[in-house]
């Protein structure tokens, strides 16, 4: 690609940018784009901080939100590449006061969110457990020995390894086993062992304590008004399951890392990325592997992960058949970045363009569509509307875990077509700050013969 068509993107991204921080009261937005292991490009767009006017650039650091579970996930396989544990090892081997309950459960039910452990919920006083969540104090620094102990009372949504359920607490439990074998937390391995090697130099964990050059301000909007993100004990800042920092180029080193392997065997780097099946042989619902969701754009594979977070919000998606990687940072907890980072891909190479509405030329099935997706939200999905095989696929635990990854209730989610193919028809649903894709194909009765979900 050469210098001309290098500009051209950057004017095309930054336009595109900087409309969205109009149209959606972004404050600040860092993008890293990097092709074929070298980068594209790196911006900053707007301001990092409100308060004291401070432009975002391409060093402002922003919260990892769950993107930072994929440097989990990085941090366990760099023990798997040195031989001190193996995915399929129990966790009750490194942790070993875990309850028995866990004793089928191993670190790659941990990383690929098949361990059938749930998330806590979030309080800032002490509160009951409740229905069966188990709350953690944002206000209470916590040590590893309370974190565990809380995790252990969480109960198991399903037995590990039957079905799929994301989980705040697997990954928590992820970093304590790292904890355990290394000596050291989590993040400190992997300061030493990932981001300095991979020159991620700004990369770290999170701390409200700490002097951080360059850091933004996180934001919310409350009732159409900016206002500060709340605070937060330091420990429960830089857990496991998402308590990272980093720039837009620590995020570009990381890519380039993944394209070109100094720190990882490739083997390694492939396992990140491949869905990881339930006890049935099945994929989840998002081709989750580990910290990483697969999908697909156009016949594309698209491999990616978001985050949220302090105010912040974070978005890392992958297209390897372009070799292309595309992360957008945001320090706000509203921006739909998944849809804007799709975008900016979209300008890069068109023949991974985000859908857009296509004319209805049969809006009767559309009607049926609509109607389908509201007895799936219900839970009462009819059988008769499936073939056999789609019916025996889904029937069982694979409808709800479609229910657990949106992010709001799909019955009332807006419905659009974007896509029309005959026999396959393709729908985007507004759930919240991501979008719910939701593919149907249809046999030659009209039942359907295989549906796919994913989140943009």
């Amino acid at each position: 690609m050469d210098m001309t068509e290098n500009v051209g993107i950057a004017a095309r991204v930054e336009h595109c940018l900087r409309a969205e921080l109009e149209a959606s009261a972004i404050p600040g937005l860092g993008v890293a784009i990097v092709r074929d292991g070298e980068i594209l490009h790196l911006g900053g767009y707007g301001l990092a901080n409100v308060e004291h006017g401070v432009p975002a650039t391409p060093d402002t650091i922003f919260h990892s939100g769950s993107t930072g579970k994929m440097f989990t996930a990085a941090a366990v396989l760099l023990l798997v590449q040195d031989g001190l544990l193996r995915l399929d090892d129990p966790v009750g081997r490194y942790l070993t006061e875990v309850p028995r309950e866990w004793a089928g459960m191993t670190i790659r039910h941990l990383l690929s969110m098949t361990s059938g452990l749930g998330n806590f919920g979030e309080a800032f006083a002490p509160t009951p457990i409740q229905d069966g969540v188990v709350p953690v104090n944002l206000w209470q620094d916590h040590s590893d020995a309370q974190l565990l102990a809380l995790a252990s009372l969480s109960p198991l949504a399903f037995g590990p390894g039957e079905s799929y359920l994301y989980s705040n607490i697997s990954y928590v439990v992820a970093s304590l086993v790292v904890a355990r074998i290394a000596g050291k937390p989590y993040y400190a391995l992997l300061r030493e062992r990932l981001f300095a090697p991979a020159g991620m130099a700004t990369a770290r964990d999170a701390s409200c304590r700490d002097i951080v050059p360059n850091r933004a301000s996180g934001y919310s909007l409350v009732a159409g008004e900016l206002r500060n993100s709340h605070w937060t004990a330091p420990t429960m800042l830089r857990t496991g399951d998402g308590g990272l920092c980093f720039s837009p180029r620590d995020i570009a080193h990381w890519f380039m890392e993944l394209d070109r392997g100094r720190v990882f065997r490739p083997d390694i780097i492939a396992e990140m990325f491949e869905p990881a099946l339930t006890s049935d042989g099945s994929p989840a619902i998002n081709g989750y592997g580990l910290g990483w969701q697969n999908s697909e754009v156009r016949g594309q594979r698209k491999i990616r992960h978001g985050g949220t977070w302090d105010g912040f919000r974070a978005e890392l998606a992958r297209f390897p058949a372009q070799r292309l990687s595309v992360a957008v940072l945001a320090n706000i907890d509203s921006a739909q970045v998944a849809r804007i980072a799709h975008r900016v891909a979209g300008l890069v190479d068109a023949t991974i363009a985000p859908y857009e509405p296509v004319t209805d030329t049969r809006p009767g099935l559309t009607s049926r569509d609509a109607e389908l997706i509201q007895t799936i939200a219900t839970r009462c999905a009819p059988s008769e509307a499936f073939s056999e095989a789609c019916w025996q696929q889904w029937s069982g635990r694979r409808f709800e875990q479609v229910l657990s990854e949106s992010e709001s209730d799909l019955a009332a989610a807006p419905m659009e077509l974007v896509e029309d193919a005959g026999a396959r028809r393709r729908y985007r649903l507004a759930t919240g700050r991501y979008h719910m894709h939701w593919t149907v194909v249809r046999q030659d009765d009209g039942r359907i013969a295989g549906m796919r979900f994913h989140m943009e």
